[in-house]
């Protein structure tokens, strides 16, 4: 799909909100509706992705959902630079909040968290997109008690034919951002070890149970 050209005068960049390995997250101001807003964008080392990355602003503009964080506006820089922008979330991840509960009470207390990503889900998969790398970091909880599933890049559309790579994965040892089970493993194995079905982490093409072992998994 080609997207349109989008100045970028339009938006006050504030700051870097997050990085990954395709793209980047900025905060922002939308100049033309005074709110703020997320942009995220490939890295200019990253344009081999820029069909996926487009795919992905694309399903996630797709999906409506109180759970789904929306997306406002998909474009491109005059550059060339794919980009797309949402709302900006505000909360903690439910990893963070799971690491604090230190009772069994204070776990079961978190799980109307769990129910609201289940629900997502269950959405998505009515629209035949499968996330492929739900895991509690991928899980924001607001300040009113909102739950919003986030990062959506390795999100699949059933209903298109997509050829991905059948290498098994080789998860690093250890746990955390830096890599390890909790980490997202890039190449032709796409998800985070610790929460892949083992379908997924052979390398093979995956449907809806994939995000279901992975709600089971968290």
């Amino acid at each position: 799909a080609r997207l349109p050209v989008v100045g970028r005068e339009h938006y006050a960049v504030e700051g870097e909100f997050a990085r990954g390995g395709m793209g980047r997250i900025l905060s922002a101001r939308d100049r033309r509706l005074s709110r703020p807003v997320a942009l995220k964008e490939l890295q200019a080392a990253a344009t081999a992705d820029a069909g996926r990355f487009v795919r992905e602003a694309l399903v996630t503009a797709r999906l409506q959902h109180p759970a789904i964080v929306p997306v406002y506006e998909a474009g491109r820089w005059p550059d060339g630079v794919p980009f797309y922008a949402m709302k900006l979330v505000s909360g903690r991840t439910l990893d963070a909040l799971l690491r604090e509960a230190g009772s069994l009470a204070g776990r079961l207390a978190l799980l109307p968290h769990l129910l609201a990503v289940a629900e997502a889900v269950a959405y998505a998969h009515s629209q035949r997109v499968v996330h492929r790398d739900l895991k509690p970091q991928n899980v924001l909880v607001g300040p009113f008690g909102e739950t919003v599933v986030v990062d959506w890049g390795l999100a699949k559309d059933l209903a298109e034919a997509e050829g991905e790579g059948t290498a098994p994965a080789v998860p690093s040892p250890g746990r955390g951002s830096a890599g390890g089970a909790d980490a997202t493993v890039a190449g032709s194995v796409l998800g985070t070890a610790a929460y892949m079905s083992p379908e997924q982490a052979r390398g093979e093409a995956v449907d809806e149970r994939a995000d279901v072992y992975a709600l089971g998994a968290m």
